[in-house]
């Protein structure tokens, strides 16, 4: 089982590999490149707490990169309705050249990961994928979890140790 550890660090090392250069080139973090693809690809997920929930990232790192990508002209904060406590984040226009960039970049992650995989296979992982992860979202669903048993984005707890 410990292979499946392994396996998750490298897959997430490989996707931060992969997108850096978009991020590079367009002078972007990886939490804001990050925040711009989860709206690109979860049209009906466009507010920040829709990204902290599915992407796990701190409410304090979505604040700042959605600030930042208003900042940039990359998208915009929209209230829908008469709703004004809930702001919803459209991608501008400006912002479609990465929203390229990012989708081909992550294509060339999901090939790499998948090589070798026929067409059942894919779909077998999927499953299994969709599997773990209705585990962990079960997990972080618990009214008993404690709050210390976070997601720390910098892979510090606030105790200074990293985590595993």
């Amino acid at each position: 089982m410990y292979h499946l550890l392994e396996s998750i660090f490298m897959s997430r090392e490989l996707y931060q590999t992969i997108m850096a250069p978009v991020c590079e080139k367009y002078g972007l973090t990886a939490t804001e490149l990050i925040v711009l693809m989860f709206l690109a690809n979860n049209p009906d997920c466009d507010t920040a707490s829709d990204i902290v929930a599915r992407r796990r990232l701190t409410k304090s790192a979505v604040s700042m990169a959605g600030r930042t990508l208003q900042e940039k002209n990359l998208i915009a904060g929209e209230f829908s309705g008469g709703n004004h406590r809930s702001i919803h984040l459209k991608i501008r226009d400006c912002a479609m050249g990465i929203i390229r960039e990012g989708k081909k970049a992550q294509n060339q992650y999901l090939q790499i990961v998948t090589e070798g995989f026929s067409e059942p296979e894919k779909e077998i992982l999927k499953e299994y994928l969709t599997r773990i992860t209705c585990n962990i979202s079960s997990y972080y669903s618990k009214p008993e979890r404690k709050e210390t048993e976070g997601v720390y984005v910098s892979g510090k707890r606030p105790n200074g140790t990293v985590g595993v």
